[in-house]
């Protein structure tokens, strides 16, 4: 299940990318659906909304990603293939200086902790390019049982509740990151999904954050000083 919020319509870039994605998604064998939730002011009540939507039809994977993304053909299946109960790619923010969104946990020498497959620990990550299966819906269900609403038979959850939390405003990507992470969940950041984040002004912020490291100082793509 493809899970997008937005306002109005999402951006021409995002829907060119999910057309031409489609084609993979069919050549790896996926049955795949997209769901919206559009207009509802309250990012974290369009989350929780369109959860639910996503768990009515019993999905193996559910992938949230923002109307303002675009990526290269494949790297939305490789984000699906890609092992881990929670799964994202990192992306650029929206300014000119090349800064990745999230945290990621490091090693005692400093380095990013990684996993054999090139995959790094996240901390706290982003939202628009995430994958989280129905089996972490279910222990977060279970974990935070006041994050839980409406009728019993078809509860929704408020996976991405945002807020205050010991003197900190967290926003609802953060919020949600910070409860998987406390309930001894595992966050996954695959580096090497080339995505793009789109200004309203037409700038596409594009890059991927295995080359980003590479470029940071004793990366092998760093400047000589």
């Amino acid at each position: 299940m493809i899970c997008t919020p937005t306002i109005k319509r999402p951006f021409d870039a995002y829907l060119a990318a999910l057309e031409a994605e489609v084609p993979h998604l069919d050549a790896a064998g996926f049955e795949h659906f997209a769901v919206n939730e559009v207009g509802s002011a309250y990012i974290s009540h369009a989350r929780a909304s369109i959860l639910r939507k996503a768990l009515d039809v019993q999905p193996d994977a559910i992938v949230f990603i923002d109307h303002d993304m675009s990526w290269e053909p494949g790297e939305l299946v490789k984000l699906v293939q890609t092992p881990g109960d929670v799964v994202c790619g990192t992306y650029r923010f929206k300014t000119e200086k090349v800064e990745y969104m999230g945290t990621w946990r490091t090693d005692a020498e400093g380095y990013p902790e990684q996993r054999e497959d090139g995959c790094i620990r996240g901390e706290w990550v982003p939202a628009g390019f995430l994958k989280v299966t129905p089996h972490a819906v279910n222990e977060m269900m279970k974990a935070y049982p006041e994050l839980n609403y409406g009728p019993l038979y078809r509860l929704s959850h408020d996976l991405f509740n945002h807020g205050a939390h010991e003197g900190v405003w967290y926003g609802e990507d953060y919020a949600f990151s910070r409860r998987w992470n406390a309930r001894g969940g595992e966050i996954w950041i695959n580096p090497r999904l080339e995505l793009t984040h789109h200004g309203a002004d037409g700038t596409a912020y594009s890059g991927s954050f295995h080359t980003y490291l590479r470029r940071q100082p004793g990366g092998d793509l760093a400047e000589a000083a």
